[in-house]
Parts: C-alpha cells; sequence; structure tokens
C-alpha cells in the first residue's frame, strides 16, 4: 500500500457518479456528516482518474453538509486511483455497493458493541437501531421488517431521480470527460472539422451537435 497517496481536494472537483445505486437520504448523510464531525475523517473519498466518485458519494454530501464545521472546511481527503481500467472502476464501484448491502451479523455486531457508551454512538446510530441492537431478535417479525424496508425504499426513488437529473445537469471540464488538457495545432484541426461536421449533420450547435453525433456513432457500433 505504499503506493497510496492521500490529498486534499475541493469539493467542487469531486463528480458524483450518476449512476451510482447506493442510496442517501437527508437522515443517513446526517448520520454520517456527525460521524466525521466528532472522530474526522476516517476513510479518504476514492474517485477515478477522470475524478469521477468511486465510493465516498455519502461523505462528500456529508462535508457538504458540514460546510465551515468539517475537519476540513471546502475540502475532503481523496484517493485517486489513476491505475484502474473502466471495466476495473466500474467493478470496484459495483464491488463497494454490494458490500454495503451484505447480510449483518447482528449477533456479532452486538457483541462488538457490548461495553461501548451509547452516548459515543449518539447522533450516528438512531435509539431505534441502538435499541435494535440491544434487544434479542428471535423472536422478530423478519417479513413485517421486510415490508417496512420495502416502503422505505419506494419513498426514496423519487428522491434519487431529483438528485440524478441534478447530476446530469452539471457541467463538466473537457479535461475530465477527455482525459487531457490541450491539443497540438495540427490535431485541433482535425478536431474542428469533425465539429463542423457533427454540426452539419445534426443540426445543432457546439457541445450538443458533438454529444448528439458521438451518440450515434456509439449506436451505430453496438
Amino acid at each position: 500500500m505504499s503506493d497510496v497517496k492521500i490529498t486534499l481536494w475541493p469539493l467542487e472537483n469531486l463528480i458524483p457518479y450518476e449512476l451510482n445505486a447506493k442510496k442517501h437520504d437527508a437522515e443517513q448523510v446526517a448520520k454520517i456528516a456527525e460521524s466525521i464531525k466528532r472522530y474526522k475523517w476516517t476513510q479518504p473519498i476514492v474517485v477515478d482518474k477522470f475524478g469521477v466518485i468511486i465510493n465516498g458519494h455519502g461523505r462528500r454530501l456529508a462535508a457538504m453538509l458540514l460546510g465551515p464545521d468539517s475537519p476540513t472546511p471546502g475540502f475532503a481527503p481523496v484517493w485517486q486511483r489513476s491505475d484502474l481500467t473502466p471495466e476495473q472502476v466500474r467493478a470496484a464501484r459495483l464491488a463497494d455497493n454490494r458490500a454495503a448491502i451484505s447480510d449483518m451479523d447482528s449477533e456479532k455486531l452486538m457483541l462488538d458493541m457490548a461495553g461501548i457508551d451509547h452516548e459515543l454512538l449518539t447522533g450516528i446510530f438512531d435509539d431505534k437501531e441502538l435499541n435494535f441492537l440491544s434487544v434479542d431478535h428471535g423472536e422478530m417479525n423478519v417479513g413485517a421488517f421486510v415490508s417496512d424496508m420495502g416502503a422505505v425504499v419506494e419513498g426514496q426513488k423519487e428522491d434519487v431521480a431529483r438528485r440524478m437529473d441534478n447530476v446530469k445537469a452539471q457541467r463538466i471540464p473537457l479535461a475530465k470527460a477527455f482525459g487531457f488538457k490541450d491539443l497540438s495545432a495540427a490535431d485541433q484541426i482535425i478536431v474542428s472539422n469533425l465539429m463542423a461536421k457533427a454540426e452539419s449533420l445534426t443540426g445543432l450547435q457546439g457541445d450538443a451537435a458533438f454529444i448528439k453525433w458521438a451518440d450515434t456513432q456509439l449506436q451505430l457500433s453496438a
């Protein structure tokens, strides 16, 4: 792990992954924020070579919520995984999301929490969760619990859709999209000709023409 380099990034430089499947409602973000405020940063936000988040969407939202109360106001510790291929980035992101929803051994969790002052966990776990981890669940009605969780999940869909719309509307620097900052003069001529062709074929202008043309080419090559 000697090659791990964690640096502070401005929050506005962190790009949320628009298809992130992990949901973060306001209550969960508040709990993450309380944890960061109380115990500082214990995990960095991990991004790919373009600055798109692999894991840590909740920590980013929590840091934004904390504002000046954050241990690093306006910034977050980041580990940039420039070594990963796009396929590896997708796999890492899916693995992180899968781990977050894996089955939890409540017995081990209760043993681990034994003897811990619950005041240290107040604001991170709510009263219901603390009570849940302090009682015998042998007679728990699992069916009712699953039904309640299903209702909660349904209630979050609208919020997730709204967040995705907001993310899609964000403007991203071209350097982050293409992975390079400049071109040679000769290459610039090629790009200019490409843009002229895209605008002519699509009837659109600028970035709208390029995106429409590129999307069409991808569909044709699929």
